[in-house]
């Protein structure tokens, strides 16, 4: 794809993506229906896990986890409402990645003050806090919030002219990029599916670590006794994990 190798001035595909995502914050991804924007996300947030956080160490991605309110039958993980988001990106200090779909359906500025949309809004610095990138995918971005363009989060937009076309406008460039002859994604999903995506999860939150699956009982109004621990136990946890999310903010 040589387009795709061969930008113009002296930017590569991979060069692009790292700039774009080396840092914390939002990327948008807008376009007309069918030009294959969802198509395109995943695409990017592929490559982005295989392309190297420091030259030469090709053991250590950019991004170690991606997670998505898109369905990719298993290959992303599918996470489609607020809190399990902000669950997600504090469960472990690793890169994290989140595609959010059909944000016109869910962010309109219709609904500017809307549950959602405040809850959504109160996210993103959440999302550069927690050193964690999202991709926002939608075909107007005229039509959303517009607190999810402020430039404090939002790195740049690619907007898909057409099935194998793009242009990148980011202020991290001195002028937009173009891009041709885009090939399609291999991570697999339902181009005419909807994303879903809520406020609150249908199910109990679900962590892996089972310290955090108990602090996570005990926030939302759970006891000691009713954990099956003493307060000691319940301390230590608390401790443990207050601790690992400083961590965080230390290790930029």
């Amino acid at each position: 794809m040589r387009t795709m190798e061969q930008l113009q001035v002296r930017y590569t595909w991979n060069g692009v993506l790292y700039k774009l995502f080396a840092v914390p914050g939002v990327v948008l991804v807008e376009g007309i229906g069918k030009v294959g924007k969802t198509d395109f996300t995943l695409k990017v947030a592929k490559d982005l896990t295989k392309l190297p956080r420091r030259a030469g160490n090709l053991n250590e991605p950019l991004i170690t986890e991606v997670a998505s309110n898109i369905d990719t039958e298993g290959y992303f993980l599918q996470i489609a409402d607020l809190i399990s988001i902000k669950s997600w990106l504090y469960s472990s200090n690793r890169r994290k990645l989140y595609l959010f779909d059909e944000a016109n359906e869910y962010l309109s500025n219709l609904r500017v003050m809307s549950s959602s949309n405040v809850a959504f809004t109160r996210l993103l610095p959440q999302v550069t806090k927690a050193h964690a990138r999202m991709i926002v995918i939608g075909h107007d971005f005229g039509g959303i919030d517009k607190n999810v363009l402020r430039e404090a989060w939002c790195k740049g937009k690619f907007i898909k002219t057409s099935l194998k076309t793009a242009l990148l406008l980011s202020n991290l460039f001195t002028q937009p990029i173009e891009f041709h002859n885009i090939e399609r994604t291999s991570v697999p999903f339902d181009p005419y599916a909807v994303a879903p995506f809520q406020e609150k999860p249908d199910a109990g939150v679900y962590f892996k670590d089972e310290d955090k699956q108990l602090l996570w009982k005990w926030a939302n109004g759970s006891n000691y006794k009713e954990l099956g621990l003493m307060p000691m136990q319940l301390h230590r946890r608390l401790k443990k994990y207050v601790l690992e999310t400083l961590k965080i903010d230390l290790n930029p």
